[in-house]
């Protein structure tokens, strides 16, 4: 965001934001040489930014309401790119043990990356395999009850307490590259944990159980996740146990 801000104040840093259109400002990074994923970054930051600015009443109105993001017309057939139950095995066992829950939680829970970092031990109850996320910590806004495969129950008992933030006072990021490194997987498929969940998944367990755990709509698992991995495939990374 604070790249964003700084080339956007960079470009429009004397024009007050009154007179500002969404359409100019998305006008503006097309015109930038950058990829089709960096001007949606950039131009979900400034959207931020301005919601906020009409919150306080510094605008009068929402200046990007009829404004759509940039569209990518290969889209559509592209695949989403996943971890085979192989890798992720050999990614597991190379993690840092403190973050073993993490990362098991994001590959078999269907937990969104920021619900599990806001998770606390109180909420996992492994005695009824479950997970009571409050609606104060998902994403939208609402309470969901989760439920705990097998597999992931044994990856979680080792580590569960009464209390407190699953996440250990370490660093994520340097844990998570370090164990991509010595599992060799290169590159890193973007947002890949989730990807392998859903598309695992819906494989195995089908449409309506992998909604209700990643809390996407049907249509959008059968868009994105049907006949990614086969069957067989799927019961393999179901299998992955501590």
């Amino acid at each position: 965001m604070k790249e964003t801000l700084k080339k956007f104040a960079a470009r429009f840093g004397d024009k007050p934001i009154k007179l500002l259109s969404g359409a100019e400002i998305k006008g503006w990074l097309a015109s930038e040489p950058l990829a089709l994923k960096t001007r949606n970054r950039h131009l979900g930051y400034v959207r931020n930014a301005l919601g906020l600015a009409r919150e306080w009443n510094l605008v009068d109105a929402d200046p990007f309401e009829p404004i759509n993001g940039f569209n990518d017309p290969h889209a559509r057939a592209r695949q989403v790119q996943i971890l085979s139950p192989e890798q992720l095995e050999a990614f597991l066992n190379a993690v840092d043990r403190d973050f073993l829950p993490f990362f098991a939680l994001s590959a078999f829970s269907g937990l969104r990356r920021e619900e599990i970092i806001r998770l606390d031990w109180s909420e996992v109850k492994l005695d009824r395999n479950l997970i009571d996320l409050p609606f104060t910590k998902s994403k939208n806004r609402r309470r969901k009850l989760i439920e705990v495969p097998e597999n992931l129950r044994q990856w979680l008992s080792p580590f569960a307490r009464e209390s407190g933030s699953v996440m250990p006072k370490k660093k994520l990021q340097l844990a998570f590259e370090r164990a991509a490194k010595a599992a060799d997987i290169s590159p890193w498929p973007q947002n890949g944990l989730r990807h392998s969940f859903c598309s695992h998944a819906v494989a195995l367990r089908g449409f309506e159980w992998t909604s209700m755990q990643a809390d996407h709509s049907v249509q959008m698992l059968r868009k994105h996740y049907w006949e990614v991995v086969d069957r067989e495939t799927a019961e393999r990374y179901w299998a992955i146990r501590s």
